[in-house]
């Protein structure tokens, strides 16, 4: 067992069980014990690629769209945009890369809660660990940027049983993080009823309090004429997610594949959950939900593949060397990012407040 699992058990046995949203926290980010504490993630290196990672395409259309809303408030300077999970800075890079027209006014804040990543960011930015106050950032309209993120925000577990619905703990017996469940009724229970109407016995969903906190202190940072953009793995409802085993949208990933039971090693995988809609809209229901290769499409990914294209046959194809070759390769980054049973089928989730 890892590290992380021999204390969590030695905790467990002393204290008694937690919540899986507990237990995730800790698989994630216990200071140099957690999965992103400790320095994993994203990255051709590292654990798995997000968009950003298959190459400086997506930041370039991601800076086109920032051009488009900076247009639309106005041109302001500053323009605060926040990029909340940023990682190692990947996407902010590619942005930076890309200078788009509101470069100048672009006031970039990464916001990342594993500190070992902010060494990595780019210059002229600005690593935080948690969303900034609304209105620190200046007076005007914000814009929040969330790739990915939400999928990692802790999640409560809940089972329905015989007798009911239950959250899913974790405790420790013989030695080993071992699943508990702790039957609840009144408020709780009849939220999962609306939530998954008619769930059988064995069915299990998530409880995504984190992501719909986060969320409303997004919508207030982001003030009025301001935008949320949040990308993600997302279903429509809690209900669809009560009909598929938990596997299918409860999973963990490292070394770029899927890994196992998300009790046995934690700290050395990710821990992902779908993101259900129905839960965000119960802050605000988003103004636009699009999957990633609409939202690509819409801020021209198609152009910016037809002037690589161009750009390679001007320098003479392979002759052209290095600039020829990174033209060249929009094309097979645009084919990953568009990919509708990769990529491509992420949903992405837009809020005008």
């Amino acid at each position: 067992m890892s590290e992380l699992g021999r204390r969590l058990v030695s905790h467990l046995e002393a204290h008694g069980p937690i919540g899986f949203a507990d237990f995730q926290a800790q698989a994630l980010y216990a200071p140099g014990l957690g999965f992103y504490a400790s320095g994993g993630g994203a990255g051709r290196r590292r654990d798995f690629l997000t968009s950003p990672e298959v190459g400086p395409l997506f930041g370039a259309v991601v800076a086109r769209a920032l051009d488009g809303w900076w247009d639309d408030l106005g041109r302001p300077d500053p323009f605060p945009v926040v990029e909340a999970g940023a990682g190692p800075g990947t996407l902010a890079r590619s942005i930076l890369a890309a200078a788009p027209r509101c470069a100048a006014a672009l006031a970039l804040v990464l916001v990342e809660v594993g500190e070992a990543q902010w060494p990595t960011h780019p210059s002229g930015t600005t690593s935080r660990a948690d969303l900034p106050e609304p209105g620190s950032l200046g007076p005007g309209p914000v814009v929040v940027v969330a790739n990915e993120l939400l999928d990692n925000l802790p999640v409560a577990l809940v089972a329905r049983t015989a007798e009911g619905w239950a959250e899913v703990q974790v405790g420790a017996r013989d030695g080993r993080l071992v699943e508990v469940l702790a039957p609840f009724g009144g408020e709780q229970a009849t939220w999962c009823d609306l939530r998954a109407p008619g769930a059988p016995v064995g069915a299990r969903i998530p409880v995504l309090a984190e992501a719909v906190d986060w969320l409303r202190q997004a919508l207030a940072l982001a003030g009025p004429g301001g935008r949320v953009v949040a990308v993600d793995y997302a279903r429509p409802t809690t209900g669809e997610l009560a009909a598929l085993d938990q596997a299918a949208w409860l999973r963990t990933y490292a070394a770029h594949g899927r890994s196992g039971d998300p009790l046995a090693e934690p700290g050395t995988c990710d821990i992902t959950c779908d993101v259900p809609i129905d839960q965000l809209a119960l802050v605000a229901p988003p103004d636009r939900v699009r999957t990633q290769a609409a939202f690509l499409r819409e801020h021209g990914i198609d152009q910016l593949v037809a002037e690589g294209r161009a750009r390679w046959e001007e320098l003479g194809g392979i002759a052209g060397g290095l600039p020829a070759i990174a033209a060249r390769s929009r094309s097979s980054e645009a084919n990953a990012l568009l990919d509708p049973d990769g990529l491509g089928g992420f949903t992405v989730l837009e809020w005008r407040p």
